[in-house]
């Protein structure tokens, strides 16, 4: 059966960053546009910028990580809408430190974000595309999705689930019209830094890492050159939602190329020992 035309979607993370951005291209490109925040306030520079330009998008206060928040929110959302012809997951943060340092509950706020949120999205408007045998699920993983990086451990987890979770739905839902796909960012000029949450005991100078850490740390902002227009990203994810069959994985920036393309071709052992040189000395 062909596809109906993507008309409505859904973002989450829509605030700031990609999923901001993402917001105003899709509008611009003439989809109905729902961004959706923790609270309508964290939204008003997205309303300002799309009023700026001419466009229309509409903002929904919703926590995905609160199931009471989603079950409450959601049904209305749909009822209002029609429902979504496509989800764009993109709401969620990193918790940074050795992962000795991390504490169980600050592991489990990290999957509740990253990985928890973005299944209680799925749940709420997978029903709707299923019975319209229609849609598009596009889940915004990282370049940490497919390699683990020091210091990140929590944050890669995450994302790794959430590739493992996006690769099962895939081949679920097809035979029902739906598609899923992963993008895959890099590094990119948007706020994700400045929302890190450092765990309680990441700079601890008794762990055996400090020195690590403490050269991870002066190093840090010279990663920043990699950074680069997240445009980029929401052109991809624009890709993906128009796409007729949309491939599983989409990398998007020159950094995760390059650790991607390094990490298949290389050694294993040289693989690591690079990523060591460039993260940890």
């Amino acid at each position: 059966m062909a596809d109906r035309l993507i008309n409505t979607v859904l973002v989450t993370g829509a605030s700031s960053g990609i999923g901001r951005v993402t917001c105003l291209h899709l509008a611009e490109k003439g989809y109905t546009v729902v961004g959706a925040s923790r609270s309508l306030e964290r939204l008003e520079g997205l309303f300002e910028d799309a009023e700026q330009r001419g466009l229309r998008v509409w903002g929904v206060e919703l926590d995905v990580n609160s199931g009471k928040s989603v079950e409450s929110v959601m049904p209305g959302l749909i009822e209002q809408f029609g429902g979504f012809d496509a989800l764009v997951n993109n709401a969620g943060f990193g918790v940074w430190g050795p992962i000795e340092s991390l504490s169980i509950e600050e592991l489990k706020l990290q999957f509740e974000a990253n990985f928890f949120g973005a299944v209680r999205m799925i749940h709420a408007t997978l029903p709707g595309m299923l019975e319209r045998r229609s849609g598009r699920i596009v889940n915004i993983s990282s370049v940490l999705g497919r390699i683990g990086t020091p210091f990140n451990g929590a944050y890669v987890s995450s994302k790794y689930a959430l590739e493992g979770l996006s690769e099962s739905l895939r081949t679920e839902v097809a035979p029902f019209g739906v598609k899923v796909a992963l993008v895959e960012p890099g590094l990119f000029d948007t706020n994700f830094q400045k929302n890190q949450l450092r765990a309680a005991r990441s700079d601890d100078p008794s762990l055996a890492y400090a020195p690590y850490v403490e050269s991870y740390n002066r190093r840090h902002d010279q990663f920043d050159w990699f950074a680069a227009d997240p445009i980029k990203v929401a052109r991809v994810i624009e890709k993906v939602i128009r796409s007729r069959n949309p491939s599983l994985r989409h990398p998007v920036g020159l950094d995760c190329r390059l650790a991607t393309v390094g990490a298949r071709i290389l050694p294993e052992r040289l693989f690591h020992a690079l990523l060591s040189l460039a993260t940890m000395r």
